[in-house]
């Protein structure tokens, strides 16, 4: 598991190469302007669904929206410190992954975090929204929840804007259909 977090710590969750980098010397500001939106596909998934089969996995593109008046900074890291999906299955909260969280919330590991030269600082212009990074229910990635059964889903996601550490910000809510 320590393995897993490490590696973790040094990859970078999502896809920069559309996004453009303003360096890795100054990171985004507290009290940020960001709106945190999250869809089931959408970006490089094609569109947007609420449908999926059984074992298929689930795309979750993240996107941020600066509604400020000024250009504003912020982070990619690693998925681990950045994300914290909360998803429910019939109305109830699903747990997920429980001792990676506690593993990834240390202090060593958010210094890891904090010295890796992953770390990536971006800029969003005023009012600009830009998909900013993603990741997979399911098993391709990190497996958050295993194999999810037939049912109603709802998501949010926690997003960090920060690299390592910081405040979390709530998403708007998702619903999808998993179908035998």
């Amino acid at each position: 598991m320590l393995l897993l977090a490490s590696l973790l710590c040094g990859s970078q969750s999502g896809s920069s190469a559309v996004q453009e980098e303003t360096g890795t010397a100054a990171a985004p500001v507290s009290g940020h302007p960001f709106k945190v939106s999250i869809t089931t596909g959408g970006g490089l998934y094609g569109p947007v669904r609420s449908r999926f089969k059984v074992g298929e996995d689930i795309p979750i593109s993240i996107s941020l929206n600066n509604t400020g008046d000024k250009p504003a900074k912020y982070c990619i890291s690693t998925i681990l410190l950045q994300n914290r999906p909360q998803l429910k299955r019939d109305g109830q909260l699903l747990p997920y992954l429980s001792g990676m969280v506690k593993l990834v919330d240390t202090g060593e590991f958010i210094q890891r975090c904090e010295d890796s030269e992953r770390r990536r600082f971006y800029e969003l212009q005023p009012k600009q929204t830009r998909i900013v990074d993603w990741f997979t229910i399911g098993r391709r990635t990190i497996d958050w929840y295993g194999e999810l059964p037939a049912g109603h889903y709802e998501l949010v996601l926690m997003r960090r804007i920060q690299c390592c550490q910081g405040p979390m910000d709530e998403s708007n809510k998702v619903t999808f259909e998993i179908v035998p």
